[in-house]
């Protein structure tokens, strides 16, 4: 009976020892509080961003690179003529490669945001411009692809800016300008 009664006790003091972290983690979570990025709670993921702004500017390089030749084919097919579909799509990379060049220009260090939003919402504005043109246009598969992986580069960049980007979703949520 008494080597229950140890065991019993000995179990409690574990699960008590195992338990208090969690309890005493648990208090001092603050998951109400904004930062000055709007990035709620004590969530730093999104402060420096530098990596995925990198990532984004050789993404739109290789976008741009791909749309060019999509391009140059289809004007090959038609003759030289530039009314087809992925023109204005050529044009839209183009702008948009230049726009993740002054993102990644403006960001610099990452010590004040504020010096580089201007240019993550011009990213975010021709990344909506595209992403529309891409659905209009049928996208093709290789395209849609790379554009997919930008998608996710340009949410988080939002989040990180606050703002909103609703790449591929309804018309409602669009940028708020």
């Amino acid at each position: 009976m008494n080597r229950i009664k140890n065991y019993i006790a000995i179990s409690a003091f574990a699960l008590l020892v195992f338990g208090l972290p969690a309890a005493a983690s648990a208090q001092y979570r603050d998951d109400n509080r904004n930062d000055r990025y709007g990035n709620i709670g004590n969530n730093s993921n999104y402060r420096n961003i530098r990596g995925t702004i990198q990532s984004l500017k050789n993404k739109a390089s290789r976008l741009e690179q791909r749309s060019d030749r999509i391009d140059d084919r289809n004007d090959d097919r038609n003759n030289g003529r530039r009314g087809d579909r992925f023109n204005n799509l050529e044009q839209l990379t183009d702008r948009f490669r230049n726009a993740t060049d002054d993102l990644e220009s403006a960001y610099g260090r990452g010590r004040n945001m504020n010096n580089s939003a201007d240019e993550a919402r011009r990213v975010l504005d021709l990344g909506s411009q595209i992403d529309q043109e891409i659905g209009r246009s049928g996208g093709r598969r290789n395209i849609q692809n790379q554009w997919n992986q930008i998608r996710n580069d340009l949410r988080i960049i939002a989040q990180a800016y606050n703002l909103n980007y609703n790449g591929g979703g309804n018309r409602r949520n669009r940028l708020p300008f």
